[in-house]
């Protein structure tokens, strides 16, 4: 194992201190390629945003028939293309449940010409809107496998923001969900109500309706939002609800933070077996977690490496409500037009 993080430490040191600065006359080695962060994000950047243009070609041509373009268009489409794949890996430290890995991997394969309407996903269907907004701080972090599917954009809804999904939660759990939204701006207030309704093999039916006031500070870089949602589904009795207040700010460029307080409840019982046989606390109905923390996430090196600090402290029934401390760290890397 000593070996091991030695290894990893000179590899990490290489990739961090080879710049790739070369003298024109002089071609950069094999070696030099392979140990450069630069080279490798730029080269599988580059593939993705081709694979991406060239995959819309083809669902051009097959859907209108004109899968013929200039070379200037190609290259036009290759450079406005948003298409993009973030890694996330990252570790958690948790008095009561011990130490566990936290990685996630998220793909937007977005087809230049029809990204309106369409669009390839790899990832938690349930991290983030299409828009990027970050959904309430999942307290649970409970472990999602990773969806693969299709997202089509409903453009003849009006005011309304709507999208399908389908795909695959897993290998063997076929999922449609549908999601609306209809953004309302108030004086002070900004109202986004969201309403998810899906059907899933393994779950069944589950829908989720969520609302989001949005209240802008001075200069528009901090944000406080209070998040409300419900969700009920068919093998759960009852509904379970959640409540979270939330300060959200930018500091300078790619600085953020966020400061919230969280709360979740349940109106029925699945069971009534205690759930940690350490405390042997019987659940009951109503809330049973408390939760405050922040999250912390910065860029770190050139425009494609972020980390993300996350302290919180909740009081779980579970626990008989003991402070329980938790820590997460995760480090991003986006490869891609970002």
């Amino acid at each position: 194992m000593k070996s091991f993080f030695t290894l990893l430490l000179f590899f990490t040191t290489n990739l961090f201190s080879l710049p790739l600065e070369v003298s024109s006359n002089e071609e950069p080695s094999l070696y030099e390629k392979l140990l450069s962060l630069d080279y490798i994000q730029s080269n599988i950047s580059n593939k993705i945003v081709v694979f991406s243009s060239n995959l819309d070609q083809k669902a051009r041509g097959w859907v209108k028939n004109d899968a013929n373009s200039s070379v200037q268009e190609l290259a036009y489409l290759q450079a406005t293309n948003k298409s993009y794949i973030r890694l996330r890996m990252g570790t958690e430290a948790n008095k009561e449940e011990g130490f566990a890995f936290l990685n996630n991997i998220r793909v937007n394969l977005r087809l230049p010409k029809t990204e309106k309407e369409l669009y390839l996903f790899i990832g938690d269907d349930e991290d983030e809107d299409e828009d990027g907004n970050a959904k309430s701080v999942n307290m649970n972090y409970s472990e999602t496998p990773t969806s693969v599917g299709l997202k089509y954009f409903i453009k003849s809804m009006d005011a309304f923001k709507a999208n399908l999904f389908a795909g695959l939660r897993g290998v063997t759990n076929p999922v449609i969900k549908l999601r609306l939204q209809y953004p309302i701006a108030f004086k002070y207030v900004s109202f986004r109500p969201v309403q998810y309704v899906e059907y899933s093999l393994e779950d069944e039916f589950k829908e989720e309706t969520q609302f989001y006031f949005d209240h802008c500070l001075a200069g528009k870089k901090e944000l406080i939002r209070l998040s409300l949602s419900r969700y009920t589904q068919t093998y759960l009795k009852g509904m379970n609800y959640s409540a979270q207040l939330s300060y959200l700010g930018v500091i300078e460029h790619e600085v953020g933070f966020q400061l919230y307080s969280n709360l979740s409840g349940r109106t029925k019982l699945n069971s009534a077996e205690p759930v940690n046989a350490k405390y042997n606390v019987i659940p009951t109905t109503g809330v049973y977690n408390y939760s405050s923390g922040i999250i912390w996430k910065q860029r770190f090196f050139k425009k494609y490496l972020f980390y993300e600090l996350q302290p919180l402290v909740e009081f779980n029934q579970q626990y008989a409500y003991n402070a329980n401390y938790v820590f997460r760290a995760n480090i991003e890397m986006y490869f891609g037009n970002i």
